[in-house]
């Protein structure tokens, strides 16, 4: 096996001028000035070797051992992990024993090796690389970080095949900023915490493992920084603001000046938040908002606790369909759900019903790619006509109510009639399981998620009928202004402060209130603390995000009244262009919340 790293994306030349200022994803918070370290990723380049059929049986016996010591390195990263940085980031390891675990993996490898008579570690790269070429095509963060988990064990497994064993990238002597294309967990783990004062990487978004363990191990990191690795050599001096994505090459003096103040003033912010954890998200005249988090898999609910969240308000099922090439049953959809409402019972815990299709696709399903996918065939319309699986994940969720506080929400709604068809559905799936004696909750609380136009028009309908809405405003942004939120040519036009946007919000709330239910926020507008004192203002009840940015919204809304809440509210909705909404709700955050570190760019 040979090791080759990445090609840029375009050719840069090593920078060696005067302070660059480079941008990325900030994906844990702090700000670090330091040197760099650069770590060279292994990409294998397995070459096809045939071999002969009396080789077959220890192509076999190499990969079973193979198999065995991967799954014992596994462990003993999971091992380090719940030592240095806690469960949730134990908890990656478990996700990549599961894809080593695989049966049908294993038994795909077994076949192609005894029918083709290739040599193992072909066939292994082979079928994870498949897996992890249909990942990375899919549009959406979730499946490309869902491609290097694959990626991190494929290579892991490939080193056992070949008789390298585990091969820990080359630490530091001294501390640094480290500096790599696209870092494994692996690799992120396995490197001295105390010698890592921050991590930038070219690849990767605010889900990765990699962010997840830097911000498990309280290490500032920014990630989505094209190309950098190839702009910077090790040694070179780097500035990195966790809390805005900025990274900055061969810093100046005075920039080195200015970010040390604002090291100091982040770290006092840090501070006050940590008293905050178990105080309730109430504005300073006693009005009390619920702050949820948003999750995939059934731990990432134990973060949420953590971070002071007191409920999941988004929990999105498709995870369990897309990174395996089987449908998953009843029994094993249950086991998840079942796992998360116990976590998190009495709290709420919000299942959205699997939202496949548009760039979320499964081959054993039979989506067809489209011209249009997100006008097309997914989410809930998929749902409604695969009763077969949809009745499955329904019956699963409906058996883990009888443990937690479940509730089940519809994504995709257009209009009452797949309402009314999905309830009919869930009736359907509550009388089987009636006869059969099997618990669950008869008076389980559905809800739908308000993410389309037409829905927000019909929203006094629509309540008359839901125990409950959440508003995406991911999608209901993108199909208001009429720009594809994945399409870097539009992405200008794509704007969550744009006064159609928040007329929608602010309808879709009053049509809540007015059947008596309450109306919740669920997409990345809710984890914008600039966007906290306009959504108070419109009367939100309940705020779903990211586990991470609990604490700063929860700080938000402590220092934020009511009264004031309602009077930028009304005065946002009054201005005509979302740069001036978004000027103006910036200035009055900050004039109340100076020490906010999104302000620290």
């Amino acid at each position: 096996m040979k090791i080759s790293p990445p090609k840029p994306t375009v050719s840069h030349p090593l920078y060696t001028g005067g302070e660059l200022v480079l941008r990325g994803i900030p994906a844990s918070p702090g700000i670090s000035i330091g040197r760099v370290h650069l770590l060279v990723p292994e990409t294998p380049v397995v070459q096809p070797r045939k071999i002969a059929p009396g080789e077959v049986p220890g192509e076999l016996v190499k990969f079973e051992q193979a198999l065995t010591a991967t799954a014992a390195a596994i462990e003993r990263s999971k091992d380090r992990a719940l030592s240095v940085a806690g469960i949730a980031a134990a908890k990656i390891f478990d996700a990549h024993l599961l894809i080593l675990d695989d049966v049908v993996f294993q038994d795909d490898v077994r076949a192609r090796v005894t029918r083709e008579q290739f040599c193992v570690d072909y066939i292994v790269n082979d079928v994870l690389g498949h897996a992890i070429d249909v990942m990375d095509k899919t549009e959406g963060e979730l499946f490309r970080e869902r491609a290097a988990d694959i990626r991190d064990v494929r290579n892991r497994l490939l080193r056992f095949i070949s008789g390298k064993g585990d091969v820990m990238p080359e630490a530091p002597a001294e501390p640094v900023v480290l500096v790599a294309h696209d870092l494994s967990p692996t690799d992120t783990l396995h490197l001295d915490r105390h010698l890592i004062e921050a991590i930038a990487a070219d690849t990767g978004g605010l889900t990765s493992h990699t962010a997840i363990l830097a911000r498990s191990l309280d290490i500032p990191a920014v990630v989505g920084v094209t190309d950098l690795s190839w702009r910077v050599k090790a040694g070179d001096q780097i500035v990195l603001n966790g809390n805005s994505g900025k990274v900055i090459v061969h810093p100046s003096e005075s920039t080195l000046e200015e970010y040390r103040a604002k090291q100091q003033r982040y770290r006092a912010f840090v501070s006050s938040l940590e008293n905050l954890k178990d105080l309730p998200a109430q504005t300073a005249d006693g009005h009390e908002v619920q702050l949820w988090g948003n999750i995939e898999l059934p731990y990432e609910a134990e973060s949420v606790l953590g971070h002071g969240g007191t409920g999941v308000g988004l929990f999105r099922s498709e995870f369990m369909f897309l990174t395996r090439e089987t449908v998953p049953t009843e029994n094993e959809q249950f086991d998840t759900y079942d796992r998360a409402a116990e976590i998190l019972a009495p709290r709420p815990l919000v299942i959205r019903t699997f939202d496949l299709g548009g760039d979320k696709l499964h081959g054993s399903i039979n989506l067809k790619e489209e011209k249009n996918p997100f006008l097309g065939y997914r989410a809930i319309r998929v749902s409604l006509t695969r009763r077969d699986l949809f009745r499955a994940q329904l019956r699963a969720i409906l058996r883990a109510s009888s443990r937690g506080n479940v509730r089940i929400m519809f994504p995709f709604i257009s209009g009452l009639e797949e309402l009314r068809e999905a309830k009919a559905v869930v009736a359907e799936a509550s009388a089987e399981l009636d006869r059969l004696r099997i618990p669950h909750d008869p008076q389980l609380k559905i809800g739908i998620m308000v993410e389309i136009p037409s829905a927000v028009v019909i929203a006094d309908h629509l309540a008359e009928e839901s125990d409950f809405f959440s508003i995406g405003t991911n999608d209901l942004t993108q199909y208001t202004v009429a720009a594809d939120r994945g399409n870097d040519m539009v992405s200008n036009y794509y704007r969550s402060f744009h006064p159609a946007v928040l007329r929608l919000i602010q309808q879709t709330i009053r049509a809540g209130h007015k059947a008596k239910i309450p109306v919740a926020i669920c997409g990345e507008f809710g984890a914008n603390p600039v966007a906290a004192p306009l959504l108070l203002g419109l009367g939100i009840d309940e705020i779903s995000t990211n586990a991470t940015a609990i604490p700063e919204i929860k700080k938000t809304i402590r220092t934020l009244s009511m009264a004031d809440c309602r009077k930028i509210a009304t005065r946002a909705l009054r201005m005509k262009t979302a740069a001036e909404i978004q000027t103006y709700l910036s200035g009055e955050l900050k004039s109340r919340l100076a020490d906010l570190p999104i302000w620290f760019t």
